[in-house]
């Protein structure tokens, strides 16, 4: 049972939980550092919660059905599970580009046509 935390007590308190997140932290990189050699799957839920967008189990079904990233099923209990580096490998290939990425790039692509058109590589339209 918990002792009651006076106000006095309460910077202390906070510290002792910061403390406990900061090893819980630890543990878990130290588990996911020695599993990283391994396939992981993930279940259509763990899914939901791992995509950055956190989509809706029905949309994660959706986009299986639609074939846009391959997926398995467990001999037992014939669960639908995904191995969770080509889900990485999936998300990382449909990445759109940011609006200064954009800009970026549509401003390399006008200096170089001006490039080649000051050498003579491209007809003045």
């Amino acid at each position: 049972m918990l002792d009651t935390i006076t106000f006095d007590q309460l910077p202390k308190a906070v510290a002792d939980i910061l403390d406990g997140i900061a090893e819980l932290k630890s543990i878990c990189n130290d588990i996911r550092d020695k599993d990283s050699g391994k396939d992981v799957y993930l279940t259509v839920e763990e899914l939901c919660a791992y995509h950055p967008d956190h989509p809706s189990q029905q949309t994660v079904r959706r986009w299986k059905r639609l074939g846009y990233f391959p997926y398995y099923k467990d001999g037992e209990t014939r669960r639908v599970k995904f191995k969770k580096s080509e889900i990485d490998a999936w998300i990382a290939s449909s990445r759109h580009m940011s609006r200064q990425e954009r800009n970026a790039l549509h401003d390399a692509q006008i200096l170089a046509r001006r490039r080649q058109m000051e050498i003579g590589g491209l007809d003045d339209e």
